[in-house]
């Protein structure tokens, strides 16, 4: 055999020897993919067996492969054929761990919640992911409180361009605001999606559809006959535009797109509305300062009716206007920004500092938007990038709401955008 020769390096280094115009790739192999299926790796990169070498598309194959979020790092192997001019690429990829088991919980107005979730990403090496909860809400009123909800994402239907997503939620409140409610919610979701490029290429432009099945049960527990139910019925469109990179400590790229929600009688609904949203997220790096980032999220929504009772939108969370409590704001239209600066702790670039400021507001109708006062929340954080796990970002924040001269602190385990 002939010797060959390897080099390591996040970007091609052809150090021992020269790549002529001439030289092409004799074969594209995969190392350290124990569960990932080679089927998963060669849809997402840009180049193929027999294809003239070209550095720029192995380089841009390699962060592909990282993209998908399911590899702590990806590196690249060179070997040269000495007897045929021709070369080796090897992708050499860490796998995180795709399965966890996290117990859950919560404390929130003094009340204590409790609950087990699951996060099991790249099934059978596929990138196939479920996400379950189980969660006890305590009691109140002699009435036991819970909430459950799975959801199952199918990417890339028999290794081409479609993708099946569904979820199912099942929860029960009680709200004493007007009498004793017992207040039950079912949901459940299915959506078909297409990325409308040739490969099947996990970015690029994207249109879907989805149904929605939602059903709300109001059982009165002091005058019985108050009880009622009413269920909506919905079709969805979503189309938009995905080019996201993951790097080893941060994030790159954008996305935006229109999602519709649409519920009649004529689909056998019980309520009726039309929701409109409209989103757009960007994380920029910078050249000089590789490990930071700024990150820009804007939406806009409105809805033409309440949805099962309820305004269609709210703000006020860990993930929208920080600085206030949950659900602050309610409304029928929408309109809210967020800003963050990240930069990373100097010699520990897992650990990251933000500063935020979040603006945003929720209106009766869509005319008010222009009108209507803005509310502020600003503050400072911390995240920690949990490399060996999917898409888990510890992060902490303390928020300040301008509108209600009030702190609040958060916690999560993923970004909040």
């Amino acid at each position: 055999m002939e010797k060959a020769q390897k080099i390591f390096g996040l970007v091609l280094l052809l150090c021992s020897f020269s790549v002529t115009a001439e030289m092409r790739i004799n074969k594209i192999k995969y190392q350290g993919n124990e569960t990932s299926q080679p089927s998963i790796l060669n849809r997402e990169i840009y180049i193929h067996e027999g294809d003239e070498f070209d550095e720029a598309l192995v380089e841009k194959s390699r962060q592909a492969i990282m993209d998908l979020g399911l590899f702590k790092t990806v590196h690249l192997v060179l070997e040269k054929n000495k007897s045929n001019n021709t070369i080796d690429v090897i992708f050499v990829v860490k796998e995180k761990y795709y399965l966890l088991i996290l117990p859950r919980l919560k404390v929130e107005d003094n009340e204590f919640f409790y609950g087990i979730q699951l996060k099991w990403d790249n099934i059978m090496g596929l990138n196939h992911r479920v996400r379950a909860l189980v969660e006890d809400r305590g009691t109140t009123n002699g009435v036991d409180e819970s909430r459950y909800s799975f959801r199952y994402s199918y990417p890339n239907i028999n290794n081409k361009y479609y993708n099946l997503d569904f979820e199912l939620q099942s929860a029960n409140e009680v709200d004493e605001v007007d009498g004793v409610v017992d207040r039950q919610d079912d949901f459940f979701r299915v959506a078909l999606s297409k990325w409308l490029n040739r490969t099947g290429r996990n970015r690029g432009w994207f249109a879907g559809g989805s149904a929605l099945y939602q059903q709300r049960n109001n059982e009165d527990l002091i005058n019985f006959e108050n009880s009622d139910s009413v269920k909506a019925i919905a079709l969805g469109v979503d189309v938009g535009y995905r080019n996201l990179n993951t790097f080893e400590y941060n994030r790159g790229g954008k996305a935006y797109g229109y999602k519709l929600d649409w519920s009649d009688e004529l689909l056998g609904s019980e309520t009726q509305y039309t929701k409109h949203l409209l989103y757009y997220k960007s994380y920029y790096r910078f050249d000089q300062l590789p490990f930071s980032n700024l990150n820009v999220q804007v939406k806009l929504g409105h809805s033409n009716n309440k949805i099962l009772g309820e305004s269609a939108f709210s703000l006020g969370s860990s993930d929208d206007l920080r600085g206030y409590e949950n659900n602050r704001f309610n409304g029928n239209t929408l309109f809210v920004t967020n800003i963050e600066f990240m930069y990373p702790q100097p010699n520990k670039p897992i650990f990251r500092y933000v500063t935020f400021i979040d603006v945003g507001n929720t209106y009766d109708k869509l005319d008010d938007v222009l009108h209507d006062a803005l509310n502020v929340g600003a503050g400072v954080g911390i995240r920690w990038k949990i490399r060996a796990l999917v898409n888990i970002d510890l992060r902490a924040d303390v928020g300040y709401g301008f509108t209600d001269d009030d702190y609040k602190f958060s916690f999560g385990t993923r970004h909040a955008f």
